[in-house]
């Protein structure tokens, strides 16, 4: 048995959580708020048998797009005006899936 968390933009969560759905596969979904940008996301927790882990992450890469967005300089305005500061296009987007052993499952 193997937990998957997988984290992507909250941008791609209707899209994953349709597919996981569509395939049958139940999943726990957690908001959050972090990566590069500090934008949105969510974290699928699934839990899967070993032989259906394959599958599962081959549905969410299918599932998650990438996009470039502009990176806003974290200097205080009052210094933006004394160094030259760009705005510079980041890709963001797919997700980040740690796999991890469970040691035990209980459903009551």
């Amino acid at each position: 048995m193997k937990l998957l968390l997988a984290i992507v933009s909250d941008t791609d969560r209707n899209k994953i959580n349709l597919a996981l759905i569509e395939n049958g596969v139940p999943a726990t979904i957690i908001y959050s708020t972090g990566g590069f940008l500090n934008r949105g996301t969510v974290t699928f927790m699934i839990g899967a048998e070993d032989e259906k882990v394959d599958e599962i992450i081959e549905l969410i890469k299918q599932n998650v797009s990438s996009r470039k967005e502009v990176c806003k300089s974290t200097l205080p305005p009052a210094l933006q005006t004394l160094f030259f500061v760009s705005k510079q296009k980041i890709e963001q987007g797919g997700a980040v899936i740690f796999v991890l052993d469970v040691e035990n499952f209980i459903k009551v």
